[in-house]
Formats: C-alpha cells, structure tokens, sequence
C-alpha cells in the first residue's frame, strides 16, 4: 500500500518515494506542487496527514516528521506498523 501510495503523489507531482526503516518506512514527497496554497490554507497540510492516517488506520501509526512549511526541505511521513 505505501508503495502504491508513493506512485500516486508522483503522478500528482510530489515526487514521492519512500525508504524502509529499522522500525517502519518513511514516505517522503520531495515536492509539493501546492506549496503557495497551503502557505494559505493550513487544512490542506492537515487534511493530507489525516488522509493519510485514515488509509493506514489498521496497520500503521501515521506521524508527520518533516513539514515543508515549518522549514524542512521537503514533507515526510513516518509509518510504523501496529502491533499484532
């Protein structure tokens, strides 16, 4: 699912990809083609990590570690499995 994830934000121009981690992955999109946007409008930042919780409800904890708008160079999702 993350890497189907990933393939559809590139196709939306997020240049996504993600990276397997000791203890999950990491799904970083490396640009956001509505950056002017969101610098207005928070909620499309916000909408986006509970879209993204939401999908991975059953299986992974969904935490945000880097926020394009809060300084970092890109936005990148942690994704860490739910125990059995």
């Amino acid at each position: 699912r993350i890497a189907r994830l990933a393939e559809l934000r590139s196709q939306e121009g997020y240049m996504a990809e993600i990276r397997l981690l000791p203890d999950g992955w990491l799904l970083i999109e490396n640009h956001c083609p509505i950056c002017a946007a969101a610098e207005s409008c928070q909620q499309f930042c916000r909408t986006e990590l509970a879209l993204f919780q939401q999908l991975f409800v059953d299986s992974a904890k969904v935490t945000r570690v880097d926020h394009l708008l809060s300084g970092a160079r890109r936005c990148a999702y942690k994704l860490v499995p739910l125990a059995a």
